[in-house]
C-alpha cells in the first residue's frame, strides 16, 4: 500500500515542487510526486519544506545546516534553492524508485521563503 507526504514545498533531486504529494510504496521506495488535487488516504501533511534525500543524509545533517546558514546570509536567497544548491544535499540525493530519508524544516516565512529564525531546525520525518 502506498503512502503519501504532502507539503507546501518539496525539494527532490534538482526540482522544487509546490503543493505536491510524494508517494512511497510498501518498500519505502519513491513511486511518484504528483500535484495536490484533493485529500487522499494514507497521506500525511508535513509542515514547512520537505527534503527528500538518500538514507545516509542523516549522517551529514550538521554539515548541511552549517552550509545552509552560510547560503542564506544573502537575504534574497530562498531556502528551497539553497537546499538544492547545497553540496551536502547534492551528494545525498535519492534516485526515483530508490529508498529515501525525509526531513523537514518546519518554521518558514512563506512571504520570502526563508527560515523564521537563524537557528534552523530540521526534523527527521521518515528513515527506512
Amino acid at each position: 500500500m502506498k503512502r503519501g507526504f504532502f507539503a507546501h514545498c518539496i525539494c527532490y533531486r534538482e526540482q522544487i515542487y509546490h503543493k505536491h504529494i510524494l508517494f512511497l510504496n510498501e518498500k519505502d521506495e519513491i513511486i511518484e510526486i504528483t500535484p495536490f488535487s484533493n485529500e487522499t488516504s494514507n497521506t500525511t501533511f508535513i509542515d514547512g519544506i520537505l527534503i527528500v534525500a538518500s538514507p545516509s543524509f542523516h549522517i551529514h545533517l550538521t554539515d548541511f545546516i552549517a552550509t545552509i546558514k552560510k547560503q542564506i546570509e544573502n537575504p534574497k536567497t530562498r531556502l528551497s534553492l539553497a537546499i538544492l544548491k547545497n553540496p551536502v544535499y547534492k551528494n545525498n540525493m535519492p534516485n526515483m524508485g530508490g529508498r529515501c530519508l525525509l526531513c523537514n524544516i518546519p518554521e518558514i516565512c512563506w512571504e520570502n521563503e526563508r527560515p523564521e529564525s537563524f537557528s534552523i531546525e530540521i526534523n527527521e520525518i521518515f528513515r527506512p
